[in-house]
């Protein structure tokens, strides 16, 4: 079985994400239901695995599937793959979709099914379970994804914001050095870029072919990141970090160093400049070429492709009714808290208009983060100390990057982990400290190395789930604003009118992705909300460009908010926030039906009459 043909498909019609983190799901009591009834209902009895063995077998298989696709998952992956008994991949950046890849996607998905009917899902640990529920949820969407073939071209490679061409100068430039073949393994891997970007302009081709590229719009926000990545060609960051970090380590000649510096320099200007040269003239060719008009509800069966993708990245199984319906409440709500704020203060109204709220002691990103990390002590569960390094986005990626985003570590060098700040979109002091919170304590980084720590089979790392993880770091943003010096009526204020920028491009993500809105239908919406209408072209770009993305923040923000009130109706007075934040960190990345599942166990079953105040 090649589970890794499947990541690499899945990674396609999914975002391709940095955390600024893949496949999702869990199997609900319907799914495991309908399980035992074609084990009853079969003429032949099937054979049961009960050695519960035999499904860490399957999850040591399925993992060295995923971590093997290619050079570059493997380095980010593992620091160590012998130590596991894996071995490497070739060199390259691994195979762009073909239709090949496309009808062997649909024999693994069936052939991983199967093998899971093969066990007997009491007779397994709770881990194991956990994962079994993972899988099975995921084949279902999986089953509908790969329905037809157009759907593997809805989305792309090439894309605003997270595309491959703007987040792959980031990865290599982390590739890590753990021993000095890493090196060599380095500079023969970024030797394949002109091949991989072929491949992928011809994907994207395809997809111009078939009528699914990007709108003009979104094709020139596209163009203009690759125009100003190739501006400084011989300064450009994998030319200076690589002869930095070699320069750096230890055990090198002087030769070694100059002849690895020399030989990067080659390859880089020669194979990796040539390659974004090749990939301009692309866009540039295909721009107005097949592109769509509308979000994915416009495409044939697109409103039950995005559906189940966003399914699956979120990791909530409610419909598009529900998740309107929920998102237009929050919407109102927050909405009200806003004007009830601002109407209750004449002063924070003045302070408002003259933007001078949340206005909080100078200080840098060292400092912000080990205040962060002194403060989320009290309310979440401790780790174990840990390195954390924060750099600054390259020059020539700072204005189509985020703010900021957490590099997700090897599972066997978690405790190195590395922050990227961008510092040309963070304007205030408030902001730097909420978007660290977000990427760092308690955020992102606080969560992995938490979970990490618990030593979960590493599969589990590659079954995460991103409603989960941007769920966790929104909440953890949400809570930096009452960690920081403010007064409590003014970090509400500015947290509602956060949440609220980031709902509103939710709601507008999931009206033109899977109810088909219309540019001028999200016009005429703002009109009647008396909202700002410089903005809507923007957010309905990025809805087009950047499809379920918005929705992945603010849903997974709902759900992880939805979970805290599920345990607080469940415990009464005797919840305790630390023991809630334990309960679902040591739970890890994964669906929210399976947590919520799980939850109920823990707070009103075999855990709760022993439950002790958290510390």
């Amino acid at each position: 079985m090649k589970i890794k043909l499947l990541s690499r498909i899945i990674a396609v019609l999914l975002a391709l994400i940095l955390c600024a983190g893949i496949l999702v799901g869990c199997t609900s009591c319907d799914d495991r239901e309908d399980i035992e009834e074609r084990q009853r209902d079969d003429d032949e009895p099937e054979v049961i695995i009960v050695n519960d063995d035999d499904f860490d077998l399957l999850m040591d298989e399925l993992f060295e599937e995923w971590v093997t696709t290619d050079a570059l998952s493997m380095n980010y992956y593992l620091a160590d793959p012998y130590r596991l008994n894996i071995e490497r991949p070739d060199t390259n950046f691994g195979d762009v979709i073909s239709q090949e890849l496309i009808e062997e996607s649909r024999q693994e998905t069936q052939e991983l099914s199967d093998r899971l009917d093969g066990f007997l899902y009491d007779s397994l640990r709770d881990d194991q379970k956990i994962v079994y529920d993972i899988l099975m949820r995921s084949i279902r969407l999986y089953r509908i994804l790969e329905k037809e073939d157009d759907y593997y071209y809805y989305t792309g490679y090439i894309r605003p914001l997270n595309g491959l061409q703007v987040q792959l100068p980031i990865l290599l430039a982390e590739f890590s050095f753990y021993e000095p073949e890493d090196i060599e393994r380095y500079l023969e891997m970024i030797g394949d870029t002109v091949r991989y970007f072929n491949d992928i302009i011809e994907f994207e081709r395809e997809r111009s072919r078939r009528g699914y590229f990007l709108c003009e719009a979104n094709t020139d926000s596209v163009i203009e990141q690759i125009e100003g990545y190739l501006e400084n060609r011989e300064d450009n960051l994998l030319i200076t970090v690589f002869d930095y970090r070699i320069d750096n380590y230890e055990g090198l000649s002087s030769e070694q160093r100059e002849s690895f510096k020399q030989r990067n320099k080659e390859l880089v200007l020669d194979n990796v400049l040539v390659a974004y040269d090749t990939l301009l003239e692309a866009m540039k060719e295909l721009r107005g070429t097949g592109s769509r008009q509308g979000g994915l509800a416009a495409l044939p069966g697109g409103a039950e492709y995005a559906n189940a993708s966003m399914r699956l990245r979120i990791g909530s199984d409610r419909s598009v009714e529900e998740w309107g319906l929920l998102l237009e409440n929050w919407l109102n709500i927050t909405l009200m808290e806003i004007l009830e704020a601002l109407h209750g203060g004449p002063q924070l109204i003045d302070r408002y208009v003259d933007d001078e709220l949340g206005q909080i002691p100078d200080g840098t990103p060292k400092s912000y983060i080990a205040e962060l990390r002194k403060l989320t002590a009290k309310d979440f569960p401790p780790i174990a100390e840990t390195q954390l390094e924060l750099l600054e986005v390259h020059e020539s990626l700072q204005e189509h990057m985020s703010p900021a985003f957490y590099l997700t570590p090897a599972v066997d060098r978690f405790n190195e982990n590395v922050v990227y700040v961008n510092p040309s979109s963070i304007n205030d002091n408030l902001f730097m400290y909420t978007v660290l919170a977000h990427e760092s304590y308690p955020g992102h980084m606080y969560q992995t190395v938490y979970f990490l720590q618990q030593s979960p089979h590493p599969v589990r790392t590659a079954l995460s789930n991103t409603g989960y993880s941007e769920g966790w770091a929104t909440y953890a943003e949400n809570v930096s604003y009452f960690f920081a010096d403010i007064d409590e009526t003014e970090a509400n204020l500015l947290w509602n009118l956060r949440l609220f920028d980031m709902l509103l491009g939710a709601y507008v993500d999931l009206g033109v992705n899977m109810m088909d809105w219309s540019i001028e239908f999200v016009t005429e919406l703002f009109e009647e909300l008396g909202l700002n209408l410089e903005v809507v072209e923007d957010i309905y770009n990025r809805a087009t460009g950047v499809p379920l993305m918005s929705m992945t923040y603010a849903m997974g923000y709902i759900e992880m908010t939805m979970l805290i009130s599920d345990a607080q109706e469940l415990m009464g007075s005797d919840f305790y926030l630390k023991e809630f934040h334990r309960f679902v960190l040591d739970f890890g990345p994964a669906p929210f039906p399976i947590i919520r599942d799980r939850l109920y166990s823990y707070f009103n079953g075999s855990v709760s009459d022993s439950l002790q105040p958290a510390a």
